[in-house]
């Protein structure tokens, strides 16, 4: 991610794990939408908030992101994401997916329990 060597309050340094203590269903991650959905993406700005889902398209779990009609968006796999599919799956916790930068055709997310 390019900038101006402003501080970051998030704690980030890549994809993946934000904040990382106790309870591993009550950490921040973030990372790129994969796959994006420009048509759905197209009116999402900085701060945007898009639903986080487990899909099962085959026999390998998906984890999406939706818009507020529950079009997807594009799916994440950053470091981490299986722990959230497991969260989701297993222990029936919320996450919501913040827009935190878009660059281009790359929007950046911050995803964490609702």
């Amino acid at each position: 991610m390019s900038g101006s060597g402003g501080a970051r309050d998030d704690g980030a340094v890549g994809a993946g794990t934000v904040k990382s203590e106790g309870d591993p269903c009550n950490r921040i991650w973030r990372g790129p939408i994969n796959s994006p959905k420009a048509a759905v993406l197209a009116s999402m700005s900085v701060g945007s908030v898009l639903g986080v889902e487990v899909k099962m398209p085959g026999s390998s779990p998906i984890l999406t992101v939706t818009d507020c009609s529950g079009a997807d968006a594009g799916s994440l796999t950053f470091v981490g994401y299986l722990a959230i599919i497991d969260c989701i799956q297993n222990r029936g916790v919320s996450y919501k997916a913040t827009i935190i930068n878009i660059s281009g055709g790359i929007h950046e997310v911050r995803v964490e329990p609702q």
